[in-house]
């Protein structure tokens, strides 16, 4: 008999899963975890992330001033700080166990075998547990907000204020930067994963629960199958 609600659950929080190792990965990578905006009411804003940085590179043509804005790695001008270094670690653990957990999901559902049904909730209760691991991981990975190299005393926010002041003051362009880091789409990725984390873990705990379930009523139909007197008697 097909255990029919337990592999809906199951299957529910590979999709819970597969979102929150997408956002992991958006927010790991992403060069805009933080930014600082100007102080006017400009579109400039600066973003920082775990391995890189958005920057500005300016030219002063004959016409005027244009601002050109790229993705770069931090470089060894920047003091990587112990914040900084934990949200990094906590992260990669959270992309990588939360992968490896998805993938084997994914596995194990494409060669499911209706006569192990142990099995099923074992792993189904080992995944629950690795999500939340993941689930906890990548909230620490907020860390990075604590960081004062990035969040408060930023001296690449510093360099381009200076950069900008020496070559564009005739232009009257803003370039007052807030003084403290604010969430951005990275962080936003982050906190969306630790949500879709948390339901992956809730939702395959529950599938383990209800296939424990659904063996009891499964095991009891199959003793009311057997006769109550053995055939060898009759």
């Amino acid at each position: 008999m097909t255990n029919s609600n337990s592999n809906s659950l199951s299957l529910l929080s590979v999709v819970f899963a597969a979102i929150a190792f997408l956002l992991s990965w958006s927010s790991a990578f992403n060069c805009n975890y933080v930014s600082f905006t100007t102080a006017q009411d400009t579109n400039l804003s600066l973003g920082f992330g775990l391995w890189s940085h958005s920057w500005y590179a300016i030219s002063v043509p004959l016409n005027g001033s244009y601002i050109f804005q790229a993705c770069i790695g931090y470089g060894s001008s920047v003091a990587i700080d112990g914040p900084m270094k934990a949200a990094r670690v906590f992260a990669i653990l959270a992309l990588t166990l939360g992968g490896v957990i998805f993938c084997s999901s994914l596995i194990s559902g494409c060669v499911h075998n209706p006569n192990t049904n142990n099995n099923d909730i074992k792993r189904t209760r080992s995944e629950g547990v690795a999500y939340l691991f993941a689930c906890l991981f990548q909230g620490l990975s907020l860390l990075l907000l604590n960081s004062p190299t990035i969040c408060t005393n930023n001296q690449l926010i510093h360099q381009l204020q200076s950069d900008m002041e020496g070559r564009t003051s005739s232009s009257n362009i803003p370039i007052e930067f807030s003084t403290t880091c604010s969430i951005s789409t990275g962080a936003r990725c982050c906190i969306a994963a630790i949500v879709f984390w948390f339901m992956a873990a809730l939702v395959s705990c529950q599938a383990t629960s209800v296939a424990r379930k659904e063996e009891e009523i499964n095991g009891r139909k199959e003793n009311l199958r057997e006769p109550l007197v053995p055939n060898d008697i009759l």
